[in-house]
C-alpha cells in the first residue's frame, strides 16, 4: 500500500529549527525561570578539604539566622547514592568523611539563595585531614592510602587480546612506544545545573524540575532511592542550557532538595553557580594511555598494546561511571577505520580525591582517536613517509565490510577511504604541503592534522541509560493538527525539528502542524532519552514507525470515503486523495474530525480517534557513523601561541535529516575540540585543589578561535528506519587528534609531537627550546 512509501520533503531539507523562535527572543523558560508561590532556596557547605575525616559539625548559629526555614546534615539525609557494581556509595550529604573539595555536607533551606549562603558561612566543620590520593599513578603505587578504607583503589581492571597478539607484536620490524595524557574538563553548561521539587498538598504527589537528558531514567532512580512509586513522581526537563553528559547523572543535591521540599511542604529550588558548577559537576577526561606499537617497513599497523588508565574521582558516578566509560568502550574503537589485526588493552580505572568522573560528549570517542591518529602520524614520521599514505595502507574498504575489529566490533558499511579523500580535496592537501614548506622558510610554522574517525551510536548501553529502544505518541487533533511526544530528553540538538520533519512527511502535512512534546513523563512515551547519538537513529526510527501507524489509520479512512482502494490513496500537502485524481480528496482536518465527531462515517470496526504510540528497537545494536576531520594550525615558535586556520570535515552520518542542523553539530564539535587541544583544563595542585575555579581560569573557546569550516555530506545509509545514523558526538571524537596532530606536524622540524592536553604556550616554548637545542 502507498503507507509503505513516502516522498520525502521535509526530510532531508534545511527546515529552519522550530525551537529558535523562542530561544533566541528570550521567551525560552530554563530551570531559573521556575518560581513557584512561597518557594525556598538551597545553599550548600560543601568541603573545602580533599580528605579528611569530619570531627563535628555545629549548625546552631546558621539555625538562627532569621529567614532560614532548615540546615540538613547527613543524619536528616541519610540516602547513600550506591553503585553496588563497586561497593561504593557517595551519601547525599558526608557523613563521617569527605573524599574529594566540593562535596556537600550541609544543606541550608532559607527565604532566598542569598540567606542560605550567609547561613552557610555561619557553619563550622572541624576537620582532621588525611593524605590525599591526587592522580592514577600514585593511586597505583602500593601503599597508597585507601581512599575507600577496605577498598582496592583500583575499581576496575579488565584485560584483552587477540589470539597470537604476543608473536606478531614481536615479529614486527619496527616498534615505537608514547604515552597520552588528557586533563580533566567538564561540560561548562550555559545553564549550570538545578533541580527545584514541589509536593502537591492534595494529592501528595511530587513534581521535580531539573535539567536532564533521561526524564525516565531519572525518575526510577528517584523513585528508587526516595521510595515513591513512579506513579507519584513526575519528572519536568524545561530548557537544559547545555548538557553534554553531565546532566545525564543523579546527583547528590537532587535528592537533598526533594527530600527538603517533602519535609518543609514548601516549593524547594536550587541552582548551582560556576564556582560550584566546576567543583562539583562530573568531570571528564582525566585519561593516560601508555602505548605501544608494532609495524612493517610499508607503514601497516600490526598490532598496538595500550594500558588505558582513568582517575574516576572519589566516587563512581550515578548511573554512568565516565572512568569506565572512557577505558572501557575505547578499549573497544582503539583501532577505529584501520585493519590493525592485534589488539591488547589494559585497563584500570582509579578512585581519588577528586570531583567523580562522569560522561562528557564523545566518553571514550577522543581518547581513542588521540592515540589511534597519533599512533598513525607516529608510524609515518618514524617511516619518513606521509601521513596520508600510512592511512590509505591501512584504511578499511568497501569490500571488508561488514567489518569485525580486533576487539569484536562489527562495523556496519562506511566510507572511511571516501571520507578522507574528499576532506583532502576540500583542504588542498597538496597545495598545503608547498606552502607549508615556503613558509617554513621563512620563519613561520604551519601544520596539518588528519583525523579519520568511527563512531559507534544508538548504543544500548550509554550515559542515557541502557533502553535499547524508544517510544513516540502522536496524535492527530481534531482541527488537524498534530501533536508528537517522544521519551528524548533533548538540550539543544533541535529534535523539535528534526522529529517533526519525519512525522510531517508520513502523515504528508506541513512540518509547521506538527508540536513535539518532550521532557515531561506525565505527557511523553517512556524512553531512554538523550545520550550516546541514539536519538537520530532510535528517536527517529520511533517517530517513523509511530508515522507509518498513524498513516495507515488515515489512508484507511480516506479510502472508505472515497471507495477506493488503500493502494492507491496517497497522503500529500495536507490531504489525502486518489493516486492520478487529485480532485477525489479529504483534507486531513477533514479526517479528524470525521474521525473525532463523525463517527458513523469510520469504516466497520474502526475505534473512532486517531491517536497511535509506537516503539522502536533497531535490528543492530549500534551503528557506526564516521568522517574526517582536517585541521590547519599556525604555531608562532616565538609566543608559543597557536591559532588554527583552516578546517574540512567530511561526514558520513548516513540519511540526512537536516543537513543544517547536522552542520550545527559538526561546528560546536570542533569548538569543543579546540577547547580540549588549547584551552580546557581542570586543574589540581599536589594538595588536590582545585586551582580553576572562575571562566576565568577555566578558559573557554570564543568565536575567534574556531575557524570557518568546510563540510562535505556523505551519506550510506544505515539498516535502521530511515537509514539515520547518530552524529551528535562525532565532532568532538575527531577535532583534538585533528588538532593536536596539526600541532604536532607545524613543529616536526623541533621533533615534537603533542602527548597531553591542553597543549599551553609554556610547553610549545618548551618544545621549541628543546628542539633547537638538539638539532644544534
Amino acid at each position: 500500500m502507498s503507507g509503505e512509501f513516502v516522498k520525502p520533503q521535509f526530510t532531508g531539507g534545511r527546515v529552519t529549527r522550530i525551537e529558535d523562535a523562542r530561544l533566541l527572543s528570550g521567551r525560552a523558560r530554563y530551570l531559573d525561570d521556575i518560581a513557584l508561590p512561597g518557594m525556598l532556596e538551597v545553599a550548600f557547605v560543601r568541603s573545602d578539604r580533599p580528605a579528611a575525616k569530619i570531627l563535628s559539625i555545629d549548625i546552631e548559629d546558621a539555625k538562627q539566622l532569621p529567614g532560614v526555614k532548615a540546615v540538613y546534615t547527613a543524619k536528616d539525609c541519610p540516602i547513600v547514592l550506591m553503585d553496588e557494581s563497586y561497593g561504593v556509595g557517595q551519601p547525599v550529604l558526608a557523613t563521617d568523611e569527605v573524599r574529594y573539595v566540593g562535596e556537600p555536607i550541609v544543606a541550608v533551606v532559607a527565604d532566598n539563595r542569598y540567606i542560605a549562603e550567609d547561613a552557610c558561612d555561619l557553619v563550622k566543620v572541624r576537620y582532621e585531614s588525611l593524605e590525599p590520593v591526587v592522580g592514577i599513578r600514585q593511586a597505583l603505587q602500593e601503599g597508597t592510602r585507601p581512599v575507600h578504607r577496605g577498598k582496592s583503589n583500583v575499581m576496575w581492571h579488565r584485560e584483552r587480546a587477540t589470539e597470537g597478539f604476543d608473536e606478531a607484536f614481536q615479529s614486527a620490524p619496527h616498534h615505537l612506544k608514547d604515552s597520552f595524557t588528557l586533563t580533566r574538563q567538564t561540560g561548562a553548561a550555559m545553564e549550570n545545573r538545578g533541580c527545584a521539587a514541589t509536593t502537591d498538598p492534595a494529592s501528595g504527589r511530587l513534581t521535580v524540575y531539573v535539567g536532564h537528558q533521561s526524564p525516565h531514567g531519572l525518575r526510577g532512580e528517584l523513585s528508587k532511592y526516595l521510595n515513591v512509586p513512579e506513579n507519584q513522581l513526575r519528572i519536568v526537563v524545561p530548557e537544559v542550557g547545555g548538557a553534554f553528559g553531565i546532566k545525564s547523572g543523579l546527583y547528590p543535591e537532587y535528592i537533598v532538595v526533594i527530600l527538603a521540599a517533602q519535609k518543609l511542604r514548601r516549593p524547594v529550588k536550587w541552582v548551582s553557580d560556576r564556582t560550584e558548577s566546576l567543583l562539583a559537576d562530573y568531570h571528564a577526561r582525566d585519561d593516560i594511555h601508555d602505548f605501544e606499537v608494532a609495524f612493517d617497513d610499508d607503514g601497516r599497523i600490526i598490532a598496538i598494546r595500550d594500558h588505558l588508565m582513568a582517575d574516576a574521582g572519589a566516587y563512581p558516578a550515578v548511573p554512568f561511571s565516565g572512568a569506565i566509560g572512557e577505558t572501557s568502550l575505547a578499549s573497544l574503537i582503539l583501532t577505529g577505520p584501520y585493519k590493525i589485526p592485534h589488539l591488547h588493552t589494559i585497563v584500570d580505572c582509579t578512585y581519588s580525591n577528586k570531583t567523580p568522573l562522569g560522561a562528557y560528549r564523545g566518553v571514550w570517542g577522543p581518547p581513542a582517536s588521540l592515540v589511534q591518529e597519533g599512533i598513525v602520524d607516529r608510524v609515518a614520521r618514524a617511516l619518513g613517509k606521509d601521513p596520508v599514505e600510512v592511512r590509505r595502507i591501512n584504511m578499511i574498504e568497501r569490500q571488508d565490510f561488514p567489518y569485525r575489529n580486533p576487539a569484536g566490533l562489527v562495523y556496519d558499511e562506511g566510507t572511511y577511504g571516501e571520507s578522507m579523500e574528499a576532506a583532502l580535496e576540500l583542504i588542498d592537501y597538496t597545495g598545503f604541503r608547498k606552502k607549508q614548506a615556503e613558509l617554513r622558510k621563512q620563519g613561520r610554522y604551519l601544520g596539518i592534522g588528519i583525523s579519520v574517525f568511527v563512531e559507534p551510536t544508538a548504543m544500548a548501553a550509554s550515559e542515557a541509560g541502557s533502553i535499547p529502544y524508544e517510544a513516540c505518541s502522536i496524535r492527530i487533533e481534531p482541527n488537524g493538527t498534530v501533536t508528537a511526544a517522544l521519551g528524548l530528553g533533548p538540550s539543544g540538538q533541535g529534535h523539535e525539528t528534526t522529529m517533526a520533519q519525519i512525522i510531517a512527511d508520513q502523515l504528508g502535512v506541513d512540518v509547521k502542524d506538527v508540536v513535539i512534546l518532550h521532557g515531561d513523563t506525565d505527557s511523553a512515551p517512556f524512553g531512554g532519552g538523550t545520550g550516546g547519538s541514539r536519538s537520530g537513529t532510535i528517536g527517529g526510527g520511533a517517530a517513523i514507525t509511530a508515522g507509518r501507524e498513524m498513516r495507515e489509520k488515515l489512508v484507511k479512512i480516506a479510502a472508505h470515503l472515497l471507495e477506493a482502494a488503500e493502494a492507491d490513496i496517497e497522503l500529500e500537502d495536507g490531504k489525502a486523495f486518489v493516486a492520478g485524481v487529485p480532485s477525489r480528496s479529504y483534507t486531513v482536518r477533514e479526517l479528524a474530525q470525521i474521525a473525532y465527531t463523525d463517527v458513523r462515517r469510520l469504516p466497520e470496526g474502526m475505534a473512532p480517534g486517531l491517536e497511535v504510540v509506537a516503539r522502536y528497537q533497531p535490528k543492530r545494536p549500534m551503528t557506526f557513523s564516521n568522517g574526517t576531520h582536517i585541521a590547519v594550525v599556525e604555531v608562532d615558535v616565538r609566543t608559543g601561541l597557536i591559532r588554527t586556520i583552516d578546517y574540512a570535515v567530511a561526514n558520513d552520518c548516513g540519511k540526512l535529516i537536516n543537513p543544517m542542523i547536522v552542520e550545527g553539530q559538526i561546528h560546536g564539535g570542533v569548538a569543543q575540540g579546540i577547547g580540549s587541544v588549547l584551552l580546557e583544563a581542570l586543574r589540581y595542585d599536589e594538595d588536590a585543589q582545585l586551582t580553576t575555579t572562575s571562566l576565568v581560569d577555566y578558559m573557554l573557546p570564543v568565536t575567534t578561535d574556531v575557524p570557518n569550516m568546510k563540510i562535505r555530506h556523505l551519506e550510506t545509509p544505515s539498516d535502521s528506519e530511515g537509514g539515520f545514523k547518530g552524529m551528535g558526538e562525532g565532532s568532538l571524537i575527531a577535532a583534538p587528534a585533528a588538532v593536536a596532530n596539526a600541532i604536532s606536524d607545524a613543529l616536526e622540524p623541533f621533533g615534537v609531537f603533542v602527548n597531553e592536553l591542553p597543549v599551553t604556550p609554556e610547553q610549545v616554548l618548551a618544545w621549541v627550546g628543546k628542539g633547537a637545542v638538539a638539532a644544534g
